[in-house]
């Protein structure tokens, strides 16, 4: 066996301390990120580990029937934040590409920037919160099982060897970079180099990382490259995901400024793909309440 595969094994081995005498049947993955491995238990049941499930506890302390309403649990935060943060998106996108919908306050420039800027806070504090999840993932599924935590709570950690945790803290570092550009849109007077410089390019590289963070969590859920053989919730979760990065990217593409006109190089293209980004992590953001109540086909 590879000698980095087999240290990935160990690693994501080390998530399930009562296995050491279990016998490893199989194990898969993207790369060197191990994602779901099964094991042969010593009375001669099978026991699944995968990384999604294990990092979201899902399935181990919801019911369908709470869970519009458990602000006691992370996974619920993250996704009430990530919607209100799409919500405001998708509203000043929306007044921008069709302000007859929303008459002549709205679309004010100022204010329309101010939505976007509210909206990236929002993005943020879910992403650091999925950030939380990540780095505390042992700690959260020992707390779920009733059993006490082996390691204190780490507000920021360092967990490279995690596919969960990196797709977390790239979409954090997006989000950051997306407070950026929010906020300097708010600035008055700004040539078109200095609105290239201090808003498209943060929008850019934010842009970037949510494709990057999206594509591994993709990866995580579908265990590798083969993306269309897992299509349960989660699969749908992170593929629309996906979507609404690359709607991102494209509005990132058609919102750079011309030196000529020092206008948008196609502002209504920006806010279309902007604002059918928005749609799809809305959407992707309000699964993620089914998921938590949702059962792996094997007990974790």
């Amino acid at each position: 066996m590879d000698k980095d595969l087999s240290k990935a094994i160990r690693h994501a081995r080390s998530h399930i301390p009562s296995c050491n005498d279990w016998e490893l049947i199989h194990a898969e993955g993207a790369g060197q990120f191990i994602t779901r491995m099964v094991h042969r238990l010593p009375d001669g049941s099978l026991h699944t580990w995968v990384s999604r499930t294990h990092r979201k506890c899902m399935g181990i302390r919801h019911s369908l029937s709470v869970n519009l309403w458990a602000p006691t649990e992370l996974g619920w935060w993250i996704s009430i934040l990530f919607m209100i943060g799409a919500s405001c998106f998708a509203l000043g996108s929306l007044a921008g590409f069709a302000p007859q919908i929303f008459g002549r306050f709205l679309p004010q420039p100022t204010l329309l920037n101010s939505i976007f800027f509210i909206g990236s806070i929002f993005f943020t504090s879910a992403a650091y919160c999925q950030l939380l999840e990540a780095t505390n993932v042992d700690r959260r599924a020992a707390q779920a099982h009733g059993q006490k935590p082996s390691e204190p709570f780490c507000w920021m950690g360092w967990k490279p060897q995690q596919i969960g945790w990196l797709s977390a803290l790239i979409q954090f570092a997006g989000t950051l970079l997306f407070n950026m550009n929010t906020l300097d849109a708010l600035l008055p007077g700004l040539n078109w180099l200095q609105q290239d410089v201090l808003i498209w390019t943060p929008d850019v590289i934010g842009s970037l990382c949510f494709l990057v963070s999206s594509w591994l969590a993709v990866l995580e859920c579908c265990h590798g490259i083969a993306i269309w053989k897992n299509q349960g919730l989660s699969w749908w979760i992170v593929m629309i995901n996906l979507l609404g990065s690359i709607s991102f990217g494209i509005s990132a593409v058609f919102a750079v400024t011309i030196a000529t006109t020092s206008e948008l190089l196609n502002s209504e293209a920006a806010n279309l793909w902007t604002c059918l980004g928005a749609l799809c992590f809305l959407v992707a953001a309000r699964l993620l309440l089914p998921e938590m109540s949702l059962k792996s086909t094997t007990p974790e």
